[in-house]
């Protein structure tokens, strides 16, 4: 049987996402909630400076490099398997949406 990765949608809270998430970069990885960088992706379940516990994955470059996205998720779900992967590009955009809906009120 041949295994693939596919993209499914599931509704979630987005504040809940937001305070739960790790997001990865090239090098290193920072903390949704508080903006702590250099969080090694691989080794940490908390993050060391305002201790959130981390639920969430997403990766900047999963998005910008279409080509990567499931190597990059197939990499972190082996590493990570007790983490979601969540779409950075479906994240940002709910957290934009959210910010323009509490700025206009």
């Amino acid at each position: 049987m041949s295994r693939q990765y596919l993209r499914v949608f599931q509704d979630f809270d987005i504040e809940e996402v937001k305070s739960h998430l790790l997001i990865l970069g090239d090098l290193s990885s920072d903390c949704a909630s508080c903006q702590a960088l250099g969080i090694d992706p691989s080794e940490v379940s908390t993050c060391p400076q305002c201790g959130t516990t981390f639920r969430y994955l997403t990766s900047r470059r999963a998005e910008n490099f279409p080509a990567e996205r499931f190597q990059i998720v197939k990499r972190y779900r082996e590493k990570r398997s007790d983490l979601i992967f969540v779409d950075y590009g479906d994240y940002s955009k709910a957290i934009g949406q959210k910010k323009a809906r509490d700025f206009f009120g």
